[in-house]
């Protein structure tokens, strides 16, 4: 699969994005319900992760999880940097969280502990249409951290999409509290558009 990794600037030691979700969006017009339609062309782990996150095609788990890894190995020769891999919450319930099967394929391949229940969400609200500054407060008191670390250790978030950073960054300052923490890398399977 070709990536152009997104390096992440942030309040974390170091992250990337594998690449944009999407290539182009062209407004094509509305559906009969009135919907506004758009033929997306997305990149290719975009693609993938489209079709894991909302079509339910669990086999891109695999898929996804094996270009974090070989990005992970070696690109960003990180391997040997991070000792526990965490999970972001997912903001929508779902039976199968597809980043958690992303999480449990990378810990695997890289035999690195993991944690999917490190934070929690304390809301269902969707904050994702909400002005920056909006998200920030809100955000802040719809996460909790269920969890420190039992020694010293650096961590590697992962998440599915990055859109403004508000989630990874209120992340790592809940992570920053714990005097265990070293160091944190974020890893992002996409960007969601070039204007962010």
């Amino acid at each position: 699969m070709k990536l152009n990794p997104i390096k992440l600037d942030g309040v974390w030691t170091e992250g990337y994005a594998l690449d944009y979700f999407t290539e182009n969006s062209e407004y094509v017009g509305e559906d009969i319900f009135g919907y506004p339609e758009f033929n997306v062309t997305y990149s290719e782990i975009g693609k993938s992760l489209n079709e894991l996150k909302y079509h339910k095609d669990y086999t891109k788990a695999v898929e996804i999880s094996e270009e974090v890894v070989k990005f992970i190995v070696e690109e960003w020769k990180l391997k040997d940097k991070i000792d526990g891999i965490i999970s972001v919450p997912p903001s929508k319930f779902r039976f199968i969280q597809p980043m958690f099967q992303v999480t449990k394929l990378v810990g695997e391949k890289l035999n690195k502990p993991i944690s999917l229940d490190f934070f929690s969400k304390l809301t269902p609200e969707e904050i994702k249409n909400l002005p920056v500054e909006k998200k920030l407060d809100l955000f802040k008191n719809s996460i909790r951290k269920n969890r420190s670390l039992t020694k010293k250790g650096s961590i590697l978030l992962i998440d599915d999409l990055y859109s403004t950073g508000v989630t990874l960054k209120t992340l790592c300052e809940l992570l920053k509290e714990d005097s265990n923490v070293e160091n944190i890398y974020v890893l992002v399977v996409a960007k969601s558009s070039k204007e962010d």
